[in-house]
């Protein structure tokens, strides 16, 4: 998911009272002296700064992403993963099948359908074990729906919807592993029940009949989790049949939309079963982070930090500042997996537990190369938070700044990052790096 992408996408309020077991304030001794070359190869090189330089501390906790959005994004999640540190999370795709053109359904006495394929474009298969050969087996299973989706509501990764008893596929394909993979099904019998002989007035008729599809990717021991691109062309359900037109025989295909333009949605199940997961199933519950944040997409975990000492500390001290610069600093910890997500995005809390994207995040396409990447010379993402900082200090409170994967929905890559607390991270914590004048 791109930052543009991820600015527009509708932001989640998360209530502050949800996710903190108790208000912790930490600030350590912060050092002044004049401005030194750090960072500079990654300024603006129009814009280089007369100031000081400070670095400011405070404490962070992992809390949970609770009730993500998923419902109408062109990507989508299917699959497992296992996490030694954190436990085991699911992914589950859940989407109607729609007549293109939103049109009735006919396949009437002088049709024979021949097969029905439902086809998923893959982007991505993720895996923490390494594929000993070029392609992977996957294990699919698809279920029809036990009721209708519903077209005009929001679903999110919490949301289920019951399940029949009619399996259309359960099966292993083997797909190689290419930039544009496809992974076809044949599905079976179970399906040309509903559409053997069958005419539906209407895409409303059909879609009672149809009802919708769980596409589950099992794990057979070896957890893999795949993202399927709803966008793609290659995306859809084909009936393959022959139409009788007198003596003739004419084959023809008729596509169904799957996910995209369909109603469709992914349910995410998070098991905090690591050695790390302190919280467990408690989802009031957070973990404090003095030497490990957890980062995890699918409605899984954030990274809350809160400044808010060394803001009251710095406003009283220095009440007319103004910040240059300022870019938040997170190392990576040497526990973490060797896959890193891309990039990270920050959000502001306000005093009522809601959530915006910082201001900064709308520059991130002005400055390239640490607005939220990872760089992996340094082992650490970097955020510009110029904007950000300013306001918190001419504010003179803090009260937190989320940190998310910026494609939790589309992606399983996760990551942990080195705590606050300076004995147990070897003085390579979360901190920000900033000049300031006055």
């Amino acid at each position: 998911m791109t930052f543009q992408s991820l600015i527009l996408n509708k932001i989640k309020k998360f209530p502050l009272s949800a996710v903190l077991l108790a208000a912790v304030l930490f600030v350590a001794g912060s050092c002044s002296e004049k401005e030194t070359a750090l960072g500079i190869e990654l300024q603006d090189p129009n814009t280089f700064y007369d100031g000081v330089s400070d670095t400011a501390y405070g404490v962070a906790y992992t809390v949970f992403d609770d009730s993500l959005l998923t419902s109408g994004f062109s990507s989508a999640l299917v699959g497992c993963y296992s996490d030694n540190q954190f436990g085991n999370s699911e992914a589950v795709l859940f989407t109607q099948v729609a007549s293109p053109n939103g049109d009735g359904v006919a396949f009437d006495s002088y049709c024979r359908i021949d097969s029905v394929v439902l086809s998923l474009a893959i982007t991505e298969i993720y895996s923490s074990t390494p594929a000993a050969k070029s392609y992977r087996e996957l294990h699919f299973e698809v279920y029809q729906l036990a009721q209708c989706m519903m077209t005009d509501s929001a679903y999110y990764a919490d949301d289920e919807i019951p399940v029949g008893d009619k399996c259309f596929f359960n099966d292993i394909v083997r797909v190689e592993e290419t930039d544009t993979m496809v992974v076809n099904m044949k599905l079976n019998s179970n399906i040309l029940s509903l559409l053997d002989n069958q005419t539906y007035l209407t895409a409303a008729d059909f879609d009672q009949a149809m009802k919708g599809l769980r596409i589950r990717l099992v794990n057979d021991g070896t957890p893999q989790m795949a993202t399927v691109n709803l966008a793609a062309a290659a995306t859809r359900m084909t009936v393959y049949y022959a139409y009788q037109n007198e003596d003739e025989s004419v084959y023809r295909t008729y596509e169904f939309t799957i996910g995209h333009s369909a109603t469709h949605f992914s349910q995410y199940k998070n098991h905090y079963i690591g050695t790390l997961a302190t919280f467990n199933s408690n989802r009031s519950d957070s973990i404090d982070g003095s030497r490990y944040v957890y980062l995890s997409p699918m409605g899984g975990t954030n990274v809350k930090l809160d400044f808010n000492a060394f803001v009251q500390q710095f406003k009283a001290a220095h009440p007319f500042a103004i910040i240059h610069y300022a870019e938040l600093i997170l190392p990576v910890a040497d526990i973490a997996m060797d896959k890193k997500p891309e990039l990270l995005a920050a959000l502001k809390y306000y005093s009522d537990g809601t959530v915006v994207n910082i201001p900064d995040m709308y520059d991130a396409l002005t400055y390239q190369g640490f607005d939220g990447s990872y760089n992996a010379e340094t082992g650490c993402y970097r955020l510009r938070i110029t904007q950000h900082l300013q306001k918190l200090i001419r504010n003179g409170v803090d009260y937190g700044t989320l940190l998310i994967l910026s494609g939790r929905r589309s992606s399983a890559a996760h990551t942990i990052l080195n705590g606050y607390d300076a004995t147990a991270t070897a003085n390579n914590r979360i901190r920000i790096h900033f000049v300031y004048s006055e």
